[in-house]
């Protein structure tokens, strides 16, 4: 089973990466824990789930950090048992999928599924009661699980379109069967025919004009990714092709279609830092102002790197600039010494030598940071 984040955290998750579930719990139960230890605000993340044959299974938003979650795993089975449910049929599809949610979960992390379903049944227990059980699974998944798989058409039919008439629950099967497709062609190496299949839709959820925005950025069809995000958001490609093709890549895409953040990117990178932070209308993130920071850092110029870091909310940036004081002030303590040796009746040359020595070294430290 994988996910796929259609949005991304800067550092920690990557947009348009194929992680495994079980891989996404851990990270999620991980970076969720140390959000709210910063009492940081929840970080919203978009996300699909697939099986190994590309079928997608489940979309949604994930709030990282919010209160009653704990990690991705705690969120779907949440939002699955808060669905109404019309008839016995869609409880077992539903319960089929909760099953096989569990089953690629690490051990740790699983909940007694059985128990759960069974306590919902009898009790009507809120997920917030029955979370605080112990999260241990301890039985064998369901016989049902190998007698069926829940196709990503079925289930999302089931659990986002419940009320729609047929003529629109139709189109949007149809739709939904050109988008899977279009997902499993591309991972087949049909690069072409899958930008062709979503281009040719009518309409696109942002999850699916994002993943069309990855597939052109990946193919560097520049011109037509352009036309999904219009030319103020070139700074928003520029970023994309940053991060799937490198330095080079956006050197080149940044002639052809210049931006504020591409111009920074380049600017900092090739440490022309002075350069950097005069750069002007860039639309900052925690990522740019950490590396905003950085720079000021590299041109002395602390204040400004504190302001930055007031932004970024950092822990890396913070470290650097305690550890920018730190150096700063041996540097000012070794210069005293060497000015005061150099002054003295008795001036000793060796004993300089080694301030200096030490002074150089300091110097590449800082630099360095």
């Amino acid at each position: 089973m994988r996910v796929l984040f259609t949005s991304k955290m800067d550092g920690e998750i990557s947009s348009f990466h194929p992680y495994s579930f079980q891989e996404v719990v851990l990270l999620t139960a991980e970076l969720d824990t140390k959000l709210k230890k910063k009492n940081a605000k929840p970080i919203t993340l978009d996300f699909m789930i697939f099986n190994e044959e590309g079928d997608k299974l489940y979309n949604g938003s994930y709030e990282m950090g919010a209160e009653g979650i704990s990690n991705i795993y705690d969120h779907v089975c949440q939002k699955l048992l808060e669905l109404p449910m019309e008839n016995k049929n869609e409880e077992t599809k539903r319960d089929v999928f909760l099953q096989q949610l569990t089953s690629n979960t690490p051990a740790s992390y699983q909940i007694d599924m059985t128990e759960v379903l069974q306590e919902k049944k009898v009790q009507k227990s809120s997920w917030k009661q029955l979370g605080k059980r112990g999260k241990i699974f301890v039985s064998v998944v369901s016989t049902t699980l190998m007698m069926a798989i829940v196709t990503s058409i079925t289930l999302f039919i089931l659990l986002s379109n419940q009320g729609k008439d047929l003529k629109a629950t139709t189109q949007e099967l149809e739709k939904m069967e050109n988008v899977k497709t279009a997902y499993e062609g591309y991972w087949r190496g049909e690069q072409k025919k899958a930008v062709d299949q979503l281009q040719g839709m009518e309409t696109l959820t942002e999850s699916e004009r994002q993943t069309l925005l990855h597939f052109l950025v990946e193919l560097k069809k520049y011109d037509q990714a352009l036309q999904y995000v219009g030319k103020e958001s070139t700074s928003s490609l520029a970023e994309q092709v940053m991060k799937v093709h490198g330095l080079e890549e956006l050197i080149s895409f940044q002639e052809a279609y210049p931006s504020p953040l591409g111009e920074f990117k380049i600017a900092f990178h090739h440490g022309e830092y002075k350069q950097a932070v005069n750069i002007q209308d860039i639309a900052m993130s925690p990522k740019l102002y950490k590396q905003k920071g950085i720079a000021y850092l590299r041109l002395d110029q602390l204040e400004d790197a504190k302001k930055m870091a007031s932004e970024a909310k950092d822990d890396e940036l913070n470290k650097k600039i305690n550890k920018y004081q730190e150096i700063e002030e041996q540097l000012t303590k070794i210069n005293s010494q060497i000015e005061t040796e150099k002054k003295s009746e008795g001036q000793n040359q060796s004993k300089i030598d080694s301030l200096q020595e030490q002074q150089d070294d300091l110097e590449i430290q800082k630099n360095n940071i």
